[in-house]
C-alpha cells in the first residue's frame, strides 16, 4: 500500500516541517559557533523527522504529479527547509576547506618548505609536492 497525499496528513506534516526548520536553524548556530559535540544528536533528530515526513508526504508522489493546492503551503515550507539544509552544507564545506588548508599550510615538505595552498587560478592545491620556480611558475595557467 503506497502512501498518498491525504489532506488529513497536512497538520501533522506542517508540524514536522516546522520542527525541521527549527532544527536546521539550531544546526546552523552550532556550526557557526563551532559546537560540534551536539551535532550527532541533531543529525539523529533530523533523520527521524525526515523519516516521519516521508510517511506523511511521500516525495515520489509529489514528484510524479502536480501538488494539490491544499499541500502547497507545506511544499513551500519544505523548500525553505531544503534551502536551510543547503546553507548548512555550504558552511560545513567551507569549514572543512579551511581546516584542510590549515593542515596543508602546516605540512612541511622534505626540503623544509611549506607546501603551496593555492594555484594561480585560486584553486586549492592539496600538497602538489612541487616548488614554484621561475621555470614552472605559469605552468598551471
Amino acid at each position: 500500500m503506497s502512501p498518498t497525499l491525504s489532506p488529513s496528513n497536512i497538520p501533522a506534516a506542517e508540524a514536522l516541517v516546522g520542527q525541521l526548520h527549527d532544527l536546521l536553524e539550531a544546526e546552523f548556530e552550532q556550526l557557526k559557533g563551532g559546537q560540534v559535540d551536539s551535532l550527532d544528536d541533531l543529525q539523529n533528530r533530523k533523520s527521524l523527522l525526515l523519516e516521519q515526513l516521508a510517511q506523511l508526504a511521500p516525495g515520489q508522489m509529489v514528484a510524479d504529479s502536480p501538488i494539490p493546492d491544499v499541500w502547497k503551503p507545506f511544499a513551500e515550507k519544505a523548500r525553505a527547509c531544503r534551502l536551510l539544509h543547503q546553507r548548512n552544507e555550504i558552511l560545513v564545506s567551507r569549514k572543512l576547506d579551511a581546516v584542510r588548508g590549515a593542515l596543508t599550510a602546516l605540512q612541511v615538505s622534505a626540503e623544509g618548505l611549506i607546501e603551496e595552498t593555492y594555484d594561480r587560478k585560486g584553486r586549492l592545491s592539496w600538497g602538489a609536492g612541487r616548488r614554484r620556480t621561475p621555470q614552472n611558475a605559469y605552468q598551471d595557467v
